[in-house]
C-alpha cells in the first residue's frame, strides 16, 4: 500500500475514532438541568427496586426538547427502556379511540348526534325499557351516556378468554342511569366505540389506528396490542412487588390496549397543540375538530370535565390543561397537554410506582416549561354523608339485579342512617359498611354472591353500590369487584329496588 493510501486510510479511521467518541461522549451527557435532578432522583428509585422501566418526554413549541428512558423494558432480558420502548398505555388509550371517531364523523361515515345501536349489529345498549335512542355516540364519548363502570383482565394461559364486544353489549350493555344524568366513567362506553370505529370502517380497529393516526403521525414505535408481530416490543408489566406480569388482554380493547413510547405520544401531543412541528402531512385533524374534542361537555366535579376522550381542567385564573392518565396492573401513565404554554409533558412506566413519586415527577417536568406550574388540579373525593332526610330512605326495598342475563333477587333494609344490609339471592344479611350518601348516590361496601358467570370464575364477594332514589324507587348499579397490583376487575350489574314496606 502506497504511504498516500496509508495516510488516507489513517484520516478516514481517526475521523472515525474521534466521530465515534463525540458520539458516546454525548450519550453519556449529563442532561441539561432541571432535568439532571429528575433524572437523578428516577435512577434512585430504579436502583432501590421501586421503579423497574419508566420513560418521559416534554414537549415545548412544537419540539421534544427532553426525553429519556430508565431502568428495563424487560428486566429478566435485560432489554432497556428507551424513549422509544412501547409501554402499554392502558386508559391513554382514549384519545385515540375518540379521535377515531371523529375522523369517521368528518368523513361523514357516522354522526356523533345519532343513536350508537345505529352503528351496532343485533346486541345493543339498552334501558329499562329496551333500546336506547337517547345514548348518542357523542355521549359515549364523554362519559354520559349512562353506560356503567367496568373493567376485567384476561392473562395469556388463563381460563377464560377476552369477550367479543357484542357479548360485553349483551351482559354489559345495561344503562345504570338516564343518559344525561351525571358523569360515570365507563370502560363499557369506550369499548363499544372502538367497536363501532371497526364497523364503520370496515376494518378491524388495531389497523384503523396503526393505518389512519399511528403511521401518519409517523408514531414508528406504537401500535395496538392485537399486532401480534410486534409482541417483543412491548415493556413487560410488572406488579408493585416487580414481579413480572403475563401479557394479558382487558375486556374492552378501545378503553386501553394501546401500546406507544414517550416520544410518539409527544408527536400525538403536537398534534393536539395544533400540529406547530409536523409535516402537513401529519396533521390530520383539523382546527375545529380538536377543538371539539376539547370542548368540557360532562362536568365530573367544579371547574373538572370531561370532553371527547380527554379530562379539561379549567378553573378561572388557573391554566388551562387537557389530561389522559392510565392505570392499571403493571401500568402508570401520564399524558398532559397545556395549550396556552404549547407545552405538554408524558410519564410513561411498566410499574406503577411508589405512592405519588410519578405524579410528582410529572409536575416536576411541568414547571420546566409552564410559568407558574404547581401541580395537576385533582379534585377531591367527594364525602360521604349521612342519609338525608332518613324518611325517604328507611324500609324494605326489594328487587334485582341483572347479571349476565339472570335476574338475581335482592332486599336492602335500611334501618337508620347509619345502618343498612344487603341480601343478594338466598345468601344472608349483610351489614352494608361506609353507608351513606356519596354525591347523591346511595354507597356502601358489602359482602355478597352474585353468582354470575364473571363473579364466579374471578370468586368475587366484595359488593360497593351506587344507586340512586327515584321516590319510591331505588335504581342503579351494584359492582362486584378487586383490585390488587396483579389483578383487577369490575363488573357492574344494573339494579332496581322498589319500597315495600316502612320501618
Amino acid at each position: 500500500m502506497s504511504p498516500a493510501r496509508k495516510l488516507r486510510l489513517l484520516c478516514i479511521l481517526l475521523g472515525s475514532a474521534l466521530w465515534l467518541s463525540a458520539l458516546f461522549a454525548a450519550s453519556a451527557a449529563e442532561p441539561p438541568e432541571p432535568y439532571a435532578a429528575i433524572q437523578a432522583d428516577v435512577e434512585k428509585e430504579v436502583a432501590a427496586g421501586r421503579l423497574t422501566g419508566i420513560s418521559m418526554a416534554v414537549v415545548k413549541d412544537g419540539r421534544i426538547i427532553w426525553e429519556q428512558g430508565f431502568g428495563w423494558a424487560d428486566r429478566e432480558a435485560r432489554r432497556p427502556a428507551t424513549a422509544h420502548t412501547a409501554f402499554s398505555v392502558a386508559s391513554t388509550t382514549k384519545p385515540f379511540t375518540t379521535q377515531a371517531v371523529m375522523m369517521l364523523a368528518t368523513e361523514g361515515k357516522l354522526d356523533l348526534d345519532r343513536p350508537a345501536n345505529d352503528y351496532l349489529g343485533v346486541e345493543k345498549i339498552v334501558d329499562a325499557n329496551g333500546p336506547s335512542r337517547e345514548a348518542t355516540v357523542r355521549r359515549l364519548a364523554t362519559h354520559s351516556s349512562g353506560l356503567p363502570t367496568f373493567f376485567s383482565m384476561y392473562p395469556e394461559g388463563g381460563v377464560a378468554r377476552q369477550p367479543t364486544m357484542p357479548e360485553l353489549i349483551r351482559d354489559y350493555g345495561h344503562l345504570i342511569a338516564p343518559v344525561g344524568e351525571r358523569y360515570e366513567y365507563s370502560n363499557v362506553a369506550m369499548g363499544i366505540l372502538g367497536e363501532i370505529v371497526a364497523r364503520q370502517s370496515e376494518q378491524e380497529f388495531g389497523a384503523f389506528l396503526r393505518d389512519r393516526i399511528l403511521q401518519p403521525l409517523g408514531m414508528k414505535d406504537s401500535f395496538f396490542d392485537t399486532d401480534l408481530s410486534r409482541r417483543a416490543e412491548m415493556a413487560v408489566r410488572y406488579n408493585d412487588d416487580g414481579k413480572p406480569l403475563p401479557f394479558y388482554l382487558t375486556g374492552t380493547p378501545g378503553s386501553g390496549e394501546l401500546y406507544a413510547s414517550a416520544h410518539d405520544l409527544a408527536r400525538f401531543a403536537m398534534l393536539h397543540l395544533g400540529g406547530e412541528g409536523l409535516d402537513a402531512s401529519a396533521r390530520i385533524l383539523g382546527q375545529a375538530q380538536l377543538d371539539e374534542l376539547h370542548r368540557p361537555a360532562t362536568q365530573v366535579a367544579p371547574h373538572f370535565h370531561y370532553g371527547m376522550g380527554w379530562e379539561i381542567y379549567d378553573e378561572p385564573g388557573r391554566i388551562g390543561v387537557l389530561h389522559h392518565g392510565g392505570g392499571q396492573a403493571g401500568v402508570k401513565a401520564e399524558f398532559v397537554l397545556v395549550p396556552s404554554a404549547n407545552a405538554a409533558v408524558i410519564v410513561l412506566s411498566n410499574r406503577r410506582g411508589e405512592k405519588n413519586f410519578i405524579d410528582d415527577v410529572r409536575d416536576r417536568l411541568l414547571k420546566t416549561v409552564v410559568p407558574g406550574w404547581t401541580r395537576l388540579p385533582r379534585p377531591a373525593n367527594a364525602p360521604l354523608l349521612p342519609l338525608q332526610p332518613v324518611k325517604d330512605y328507611r324500609g324494605t326495598w326489594r328487587g334485582t339485579l341483572l347479571a349476565q342475563g339472570r335476574r338475581v333477587p335482592i332486599v336492602m333494609v335500611i334501618a337508620d342512617a347509619g345502618k343498612a344490609t344487603l341480601a343478594v339471592g338466598d345468601g344472608p344479611a349483610n351489614p352494608i359498611a361506609d353507608f351513606g350518601l356519596i354525591d347523591g348516590l346511595v354507597s356502601g361496601e358489602v359482602k355478597g354472591d352474585v353468582g354470575s358467570p364473571d363473579t364466579r370464575r374471578e370468586r368475587l364477594k366484595d359488593l360497593a353500590l351506587a344507586l340512586k332514589l327515584r321516590g319510591n324507587r331505588i335504581d342503579g348499579e351494584i359492582v362486584a369487584w378487586r383490585k390488587t397490583s396483579e389483578n383487577m376487575n369490575m363488573f357492574p350489574f344494573w339494579t332496581d329496588l322498589e319500597r315495600v314496606a316502612d320501618e
